[in-house]
């Protein structure tokens, strides 16, 4: 018996399954089956047969498909083709320069009442996120200068703040005192300007709050701003190009809806 699931590649079918590849291959099997059929119809229908259920169960027969496809398709017009995947956000404490390890950060969390840990599982205190889940919504709600302000009033390494539109995003653009600056997605700046407030309640240290709301991202359920579910998964496009860069494959939460990273895995 053929065991499907180990034939599968979910990393290129299902949601992740590339249009631009999959016409690639369809088109190519076409041709295939029109050429073998002109000498030998049996052997073309099983060709057929074949190509088909690999185009299915992996995304792709011909090998190499997704370095190429994409480019191939990209002068046709439409969004059909469009592949991108959700775009990584600059943080608060890119701009804070606080690069406080992350493990001794969700270790302080825990310390000061934040985070529950339970053996290996980790989550939110239901009073923190109460407050945390309070002031996003307050701040997306209010107009923009309010987040720009709440940034430049809860981190003293903030020298200034506003929001920029490029096209149809939103930015929280702030610049650190020693001059350096970050342009912050709106999502995830709701979410961590919000979390950065909601701290100041708490015993977590002043001194890395920035580096604490970036972590806090990853226990997010629903987007700050559109208030869809968050999905984990992988942080490539469908094609398998990683987003920062780097030659792995990464994973994250992301909104599929805003497209925004709000948290990455290593």
């Amino acid at each position: 018996m053929i065991d499907l699931p180990r034939l599968r590649r979910p990393e290129y079918t299902g949601t992740n399954r590339c249009h631009a590849c999959t016409v690639v291959n369809a088109a190519f099997l076409l041709v295939a089956v029109g050429v073998v059929g002109r000498w030998m119809p049996v052997l073309a229908i099983a060709v057929g047969v074949v190509g088909t259920a690999a185009i299915a169960l992996r995304g792709y027969v011909v090998p190499f498909t997704p370095r190429f496809a994409p480019a191939l398709v990209a002068p046709l017009p439409g969004e059909f083709f469009d592949h991108a995947a959700p775009a990584v956000s600059e943080a608060l404490s890119d701009v804070a320069d606080d690069v406080t390890d992350p493990e001794a950060v969700l270790r302080t969390l825990a310390e000061a009442g934040v985070v529950s840990v339970d053996g290996d599982q980790l989550g939110l205190r239901p009073g923190f996120e109460a407050a945390w889940r309070e002031r996003m919504d307050a701040l997306a709600a209010a107009p923009d200068d309010r987040l720009a302000a709440t940034a430049r009033d809860a981190i003293p390494a903030i020298a200034s703040a506003r929001v920029e539109r490029t096209g149809a995003e939103r930015f929280l653009v702030v610049t650190g005192e020693a001059g350096g600056a970050s342009w912050i997605r709106r999502p995830v700046a709701l979410a961590e300007v919000a979390a950065v407030e909601a701290l100041r309640d708490t015993e977590f240290p002043a001194t890395h709050l920035a580096a604490a709301a970036n972590a806090l991202c990853a226990f997010l359920d629903t987007c700050p701003a559109c208030g869809d579910e968050l999905v984990e998964g992988r942080l490539d496009d469908c094609c398998g190009h990683a987003l920062d860069g780097t030659e792995r494959t990464r994973h994250g939460l992301a909104c599929e809806p805003c497209g925004v990273v709000f948290s990455r895995f290593e």
